[in-house]
Formats: structure tokens, sequence, C-alpha cells
């Protein structure tokens, strides 16, 4: 299946991810999860919003349980995050299931 993690910045944890990014990006890089697409959302003026990974995995859970151990997450840096299925249905990128 395919899920989506939908994550919100906490505007307030600036600092926080400053000091924890390169653990998070080593996280990302790291992982035997599946990640399909990753990346950060910004906004008109090139500040973080959040970030977006697209995954592969065979439950949500296992989105769930990858993302509980990011250090970005952990260390509060996002203020909310959603964990959802998500069901391709048009993608010009190779590889990627449409269902």
């Amino acid at each position: 299946m395919i899920a989506l993690r939908l994550a919100f910045s906490d505007p307030s944890q600036a600092s926080a991810r400053a000091l924890y990014f390169d653990a998070h990006r080593q996280y990302l890089r790291s992982t035997p999860l599946r990640i399909l697409l990753s990346g950060p959302f910004l906004s008109e003026t090139g500040l973080p919003l959040g970030a977006l990974i697209v995954a592969e995995v065979a439950s949500l859970q296992e989105l769930q349980d990858f993302s509980a151990a990011d250090p970005f997450v952990r260390h509060a840096v996002y203020g909310e995050v959603k964990i959802l299925t998500w069901s391709l249905s048009l993608s010009a990128l190779a590889g990627l299931p449409i269902a």
C-alpha cells in the first residue's frame, strides 16, 4: 500500500529544527522503509512549513512506527503529524503502483 506522512512544523521549534536536522536527514536516509518521495514544503518566503513522505508499506503501522522514531517527531519539531493511506490514480513517475 502507498501511505503518506504529512508533518506540519511547529514555528516555535525553529531552534530544535536546526539542532536535529542532521539526525533527521540521516534517519530518513538509513531506514529500510521504502520511501518513494520525501521532502519539505515551504512558505512563500522559503521557510519550512512541514514535510511529506510517500512510502510503500505493508501496513500503516509500519509508517507510524517509523515516524515515531524520527528525531523531528521525538523532539517536537513537528506540531502535527498525519499518516494516511493514499490511493494513487495517476502518475508520470515510473514504478509507482496505480490503483
